[in-house]
């Protein structure tokens, strides 16, 4: 009996002892869970960083921030949060480009080896570029969802605060707050479920040499007030050019160009024609209220592929702003209904590699220095670099040679082998959109002896080619060829043997240079029709014409600084003359002389202006 009641008593003991176990154990969870539940703040009012964070002994704390000054490690909470819907906020500073420092938030990281989250990056070496991504093997290389260029870089001794909130929809919108508040519409901004969970969350810093001082203020995740769906919030970006932005603030708006469309934001005067390479390009509305700026920078654009980029100025202009004057003036104008300047003249550029999406691409104001004459603001537009061009031989026009395939390794269906030595041609229909200088390449075979063939642009003559002989007929390489310049539209392409037969040609190859005719030599451009050498002259003594294109009737202006002999005629581009407009003294002066084209065809023509030793050309179309 007493051994009995001792081992009662001694169950008892150890059923309590169990009993208390648990409640501990379940007072631990409880502790775990609560440490894991929204909201979540960390003011860092304290002398270390405690158990809100993985040790990481590259963190500590000075003067109520986190900080760290060596780049190396995380600042990542140790509790896992299961919220599926957060608002993550922080304040930080330190955000300097200084040796190529990189600064990340990282969220929805399920586990401590850091390879799987979303990943906000701040990239201050490339002008300032912050992007949202999401990493599922590598943190340091996200792939990107979303990205936005801030120009100019934040400040490295400033505060900014970030805030990231992320829906149970998968809707993540990101916002950053300059000084001024943060913005009506997120900067970033992207839809995902890949990372439902908050997880762990936190910044990282690195760098690739020396450490700088970094602090973070404070940190915390709460959730929403509100769920949203997954639609996005942020209004769709232009394909070409985003972010437009002046220094007063004024509205700058991106549309598309066609004529109807409205040329300012605080105006109604709208377009009324425009060159068909334009229409449907990427344009900035810009106000005329700034016409008269006058700051060496002014209107900060991003360009997001390798553009041209074309500026319509007024033609009132007695002088051009410097950041203008290096442009390539191309002849060709934009309509408009301004009562002031029924017109705006078209400057071309290509956008340098260097000023393509992250980095800006910035123009001078209206009156930027040395800059007289103009009254009304200009615009901007920016048309996509055409892709390389690759046209088929054996789909071309072949005479005396012959389509063929017995030779293995062309492309398409086969290839064109030349076979008389004398007067063998191919000659390629080739559609541009873009006029530009333009390289003409061919992949071709050939054995035994040089051969040559003549290259011909619409019946001008533009040089020759010599192949050289290789290994086989089975041995294909790429010949670089002439530089011409080819306007938008139609063009014959045309290769002719010149005595020694010619080399099988698979295709020709049309790639993009130059938005003018620069590159092209001298002697180029002696061969190039007077329709394409018009197109590339740049007009002198005020001579234009407007409106152009025309239906029935254009005005040729131009003007003269003294007493002259004068001769204003009308030619086809193959030079045959159609009409005398002035044929004789006149006093110096501007003057406006009217064409009528009622009785020609549509079509191009050249205008040519000769007085004294001097002759200028340009060129009209009749629509």
């Amino acid at each position: 009996m007493k051994k009995h009641v001792q081992l009662t008593s001694l169950k008892s003991v150890l059923l309590h002892g169990m009993f208390v176990m648990f409640l501990l154990f379940f007072a631990s969870l409880t502790t775990a869970f609560a440490q894991t539940e929204l909201p979540f703040r960390d003011d860092f009012n304290r002398s270390v960083l405690g158990a809100n964070w993985k040790i990481n002994n590259s963190w500590s704390i000075r003067n109520g921030a986190a900080f760290n000054a060596s780049d190396i490690g995380s600042l990542v909470t140790a509790g896992k949060f299961a919220a599926e819907s957060y608002v993550i906020e922080t304040s930080a500073k330190g955000l300097t480009g200084s040796y190529w420092r990189e600064f990340r938030l990282i969220f929805g990281q399920a586990n401590s080896a850091e390879s799987k989250a979303y990943v906000l990056t701040y990239y201050p070496d490339s002008g300032g570029n912050l992007t949202l991504g999401i990493a599922t093997d590598n943190i340091y290389h996200p792939r990107v969802l979303d990205e936005f260029s801030i120009y100019p870089a934040l400040e490295d001794t400033r505060w900014y605060k970030f805030k990231i909130a992320r829906y149970k929809s998968g809707l993540i919108q990101v916002y950053l707050d300059k000084g001024q508040g943060y913005s009506k519409w997120p900067v970033l901004e992207t839809i995902d479920l890949t990372y439902k969970q908050l997880g762990h969350f936190g910044w990282k810093v690195s760098t690739q040499t020396a450490g700088k001082d970094f602090f973070v203020d404070w940190i915390g995740a709460c959730k929403p007030g509100t769920e949203k769906p997954a639609v996005p919030e942020k209004p769709e970006e232009d394909n070409l050019i985003t972010q437009v932005s002046v220094p007063n603030g004024r509205s700058y708006t991106v549309s598309k160009l066609n004529a109807g469309s409205r040329i300012y934001t605080d105006r109604d005067y709208q377009v009324t024609s425009l060159p068909g390479y334009l229409k449907g390009a990427s344009f900035v509305q810009t106000a005329m209220e700034d016409k008269n700026q006058t700051q060496a920078s002014w209107l900060t654009t991003f360009m997001k592929k390798q553009v041209v980029v074309y500026v319509a100025y007024d033609p009132r202009a007695g002088v051009l702003p410097a950041w203008l004057a290096g442009w390539h003036k191309t002849g060709d104008i934009i309509g408009t209904n301004d009562p002031g300047s029924q017109y705006l003249e078209i400057y071309s550029r290509q956008a340098d590699i260097w000023q393509v999406y992250p980095r800006p691409f910035i123009l001078g104001a209206n009156l930027a220095s040395p800059a007289s004459g103009t009254k009304m603001n200009y615009l901007v537009a920016a048309v996509e670099l055409p892709a390389s061009m690759n046209l088929e031989a054996e789909n071309a026009k072949l005479s005396g040679a012959v389509a063929a395939s017995d030779h293995p390794g062309f492309s398409g269906k086969g290839y064109a082998d030349f076979i008389n030595n004398r007067s063998d041609y191919i000659e390629w229909t080739a559609q541009i959109a873009l006029p530009g200088t333009y390289s003409v390449g061919y992949i071709f075979a050939n054995t035994r002896n040089e051969r040559s063939l003549a290259l011909t642009v619409d019946g001008v003559p533009a040089g020759n080619s010599v192949f050289l002989p290789l290994a086989s007929w089975d041995n294909w390489a790429f010949y670089s060829g002439q530089k011409v310049f080819l306007k938008a539209g139609t063009h014959k392409i045309r290769l002719t043997a010149t005595g020694t037969s010619g080399p099988n040609i698979d295709f020709l190859s049309l790639n993009f240079v130059s938005d003018n005719a620069d590159l092209v030599t001298a002697n180029s451009l002696a061969r190039l029709s007077a329709q394409e050498s018009a197109a590339s002259t740049a007009r002198e003594d005020n001579l234009y014409a407007y409106p152009n294109p025309f239906q029935v009737q254009t005005t040729i202006s131009y003007e003269l600084a003294q007493p002259e002999e004068v001769n204003l005629a009308i030619f086809t581009p193959e030079g045959k003359q159609q009409a005398v407009l002035v044929n004789g003294m006149q006093a110096a002066g501007k003057y406006k002389v009217e064409f009528n084209a009622e009785k020609l065809p549509a079509g191009l023509y050249i205008y040519q202006l000769r007085h004294g030793q001097n002759t200028y050309t340009g060129k009209i179309a009749k629509q």
